[in-house]
């Protein structure tokens, strides 16, 4: 995969925000290129979180989706599991659901969409939703003969600014680099301002300046002025 233009992305996010967080910039190039990008948001509820407000409500985070979409452009979202008796509780959701969801659902799924390229979160995040949102997505896309099934053939894994906080004694090395111009990065944090009830202070990691700063250390490593960073999954070269 060396060329976006007229891609069709499929994000996975398991809450609103995941999918600007991973793959703003993304996004914003995929769109630009001629495009079409699809968001499948898993849960949205009312949170209890370490901030001034305390918490953030699911009217408002409703709302902000409206904003981003808007703002992005998104072809379609869907939110599969509204509401707090699924918010940060997917993990307690049967497994069969969420792949049920993310292989065959109305509207917005792998099989309703046929992407060229799904991004999942990665398998190595410390947030339970995030965990059982990547497991459901790897069942959701396993090999099978495309006469049966659309086979996606571009699956990557997207991080987070707080990437390096995990259980896991030993992380995968990013092997994907989508380079981003100012425009590009820009568009990110315009994205992210959207979702004002979950952005943290500065020197947070999930906040405007941990966005900003994860994309310029990306940047770094793969020779441009900022860049978002992905683990293949699988990459496939069709006849």
């Amino acid at each position: 995969m060396t060329s976006l233009k007229h891609k069709k992305l499929l994000v996975i996010a398991p809450h609103p925000d995941d999918e600007i967080f991973g793959c703003g910039g993304l996004i914003y190039r995929i769109k630009q290129a001629g495009g079409q990008v699809h968001i499948l948001y898993l849960t949205v509820g009312t949170t209890q979180d370490f901030s001034k407000r305390k918490q953030s409500t699911m009217e408002e985070r409703l709302r902000e989706i409206d904003r981003v979409a808007k703002f992005m452009r998104f072809d379609s979202f869907k939110i599969a599991f509204p509401g707090n008796d699924f918010h940060l509780k997917l993990d307690a959701l049967p497994q069969k659901s969420l792949i049920n969801e993310i292989e065959r659902g109305e509207q917005v799924s792998i099989e309703a969409i046929r992407p060229n390229i799904l991004a999942v979160p990665s398998s190595h995040d410390y947030n339970q939703d995030h965990r059982a949102a990547n497991r459901a997505a790897i069942t959701a896309t396993r090999p099978v003969p495309s006469r049966f099934k659309h086979l996606v053939p571009t699956v990557f894994e997207y991080e987070f600014p707080y990437f390096t906080w995990t259980s896991e004694t030993m992380l995968p090395l990013p092997n994907i680099f989508v380079s981003l111009d100012e425009r590009a990065l820009r568009a990110k944090l315009d994205a992210l301002k959207c979702y004002r009830s979950q952005l943290k202070v500065n020197n947070a990691p999930i906040s405007l300046q941990g966005a900003e700063t994860l994309a310029r250390v990306r940047g770094i490593h793969c020779g441009t002025k900022a860049a978002e960073a992905f683990t293949l999954r699988r990459a496939f070269i069709p006849q």
